[in-house]
């Protein structure tokens, strides 16, 4: 009789159970590293929510304009540390200088998920120089400042001479009147007088970060240089400025320092800009007191464009000509303008210095002591024959930049 004998292979009830706790194992560990994956995701993307709201509140110093920081956040439009987080999306007290949201797009469409870290709980921050996330269940922090005064009250060093770069003396540091303005922390702006010492040297002191209206005054003929000033954390350097005229004694052989005022009386040779409320380009800037929104050309682009405009004749025609001064007075409608005073000599155009626009009507001027065309002093019939207007660049069709008011004035030496 043959016999067989069959073996049939498979798990035991011990290598079955061996199998089970490998794999139990297996995904255990499979868990926490998915576990720790995620938590450091969650981090990473804190920490990057965390340096945006940093950067709502003091700004991007990577943002220029014409090779100058342009962005300060909150803390530059208004001139304090925001109390909450909240205040970066709505203008919860309707100060008149708060200029938000300071959330990038996406961030500033939704109310409430910019206070909150990826795990659900709300950041903390009370107006000092630290954001805290405390949902991994430890402490993220970011520091926004190493002090609140390296944004608060920083000081600011210059000089102030003449045309012919004379310092004022003890004769004159009374006639000069040195005026900055900016944010007070509350909503509205304040403004601060200083005068020069003997030298021509000043210091303003306690200024906030930002961008900040200066004006240099010489007050017994109001020669006004108006000039914006960027403030850095913990600033450093020194400005220099110069006066139209030699007021301090260097008058040109002794003579009588005077002005004249031109305006405009006609169209120029340049009219690019758009006019709202007058028949023609220039009778819209042409007004001696400013009708500011009755009257205006404007861009609705964030590229430039100009408008220059022809000048009535001098009614001086003799003495030394010091120095012109092309004036514009010009707004923003929100977040982007710039300006430059124009003037347009000898069939070229020449454009000052670009200024960043206010949302306020503000006077921007530029000084040319000689003429550009042939870098020599004015002349008498280059008056005569001079035009001079506005270049400047808003943000977009809705948002455009306008001016509504062009004058020229011309300092000269009986």
């Amino acid at each position: 009789m043959n016999r067989y004998c069959y073996t049939e292979s498979g798990f035991s009830l011990i290598e079955m159970l061996v199998l089970i706790v490998v794999v139990g194992i297996m995904a255990s560990v499979a868990m926490q590293s998915m576990t720790a994956t995620v938590q450091d995701i969650r981090q990473t993307r804190t920490e990057r929510e965390m340096e945006i709201l940093a950067k709502a509140i003091v700004g991007d110093p990577g943002l220029k304009q014409n090779n100058q920081r342009s962005d300060f956040g909150y803390v530059g439009d208004v001139g304090a540390f925001p109390p909450n987080l909240q205040v970066l999306y709505q203008n919860v007290s309707s100060y008149a200088t708060w200029d938000g949201p300071y959330l990038p797009t996406g961030y500033a469409q939704d109310s409430t998920g910019f206070k909150t870290d990826e795990w659900g709980t709300l950041y903390s921050y009370n107006g000092g120089t630290n954001i805290s996330s405390t949902g991994s269940g430890s402490t993220i922090t970011n520091k926004i400042a190493d002090a609140t005064d390296d944004y608060l009250l920083n000081t600011i060093n210059g000089t102030i001479l003449d045309a012919a770069n004379e310092p004022p003396g003890t004769d004159y540091i009374d006639s000069v009147d040195i005026v900055i303005t900016y944010p007070n922390g509350s909503g509205t702006t304040v403004s601060k007088t200083y005068s020069p010492d003997s030298t021509g040297s000043f210091a303003l002191d306690s200024i906030p970060v930002g961008t900040h209206l200066l004006r240099l005054i010489y007050t017994p003929d109001v020669d006004t240089l108006t000039r914006y000033l960027t403030v850095l954390p913990r600033h450093k350097g020194q400005a220099s400025y110069r006066f139209a005229s030699a007021w301090f004694g260097g008058g040109g052989g002794g003579g009588t320092p005077d002005s004249e005022i031109l305006r405009p009386d006609g169209a120029g040779s340049i009219t690019n800009l758009t006019a709202s409320g007058c028949g023609s380009n220039y009778q819209c800037v042409d007004e001696s007191s400013s009708d500011d929104d009755a009257t205006y050309v404007e861009r609705a682009s964030n590229s430039y464009s100009t408008d220059v405009y022809s000048l009535a004749n001098s009614g001086i025609g003799s003495g030394t000509i010091d120095s012109i001064v092309v004036h514009c007075r010009a707004k923003k409608a929100h977040t982007q303008g710039d300006v430059q005073p124009t003037l347009y000599t000898n069939s070229t155009e020449y454009n000052g210095t670009t200024q960043n626009l206010t949302t306020s009507y503000v006077d921007y001027s530029q000084v040319w002591a000689t003429n550009p065309n042939a870098s020599a002093a004015w002349t008498w019939t280059e008056i005569d024959n001079l035009q001079a207007g506005v270049r400047i660049s808003g943000q977009n069709v809705s948002k455009p930049a306008y001016c509504t008011q062009v004058w020229v004035e011309v300092f000269y030496i009986d």
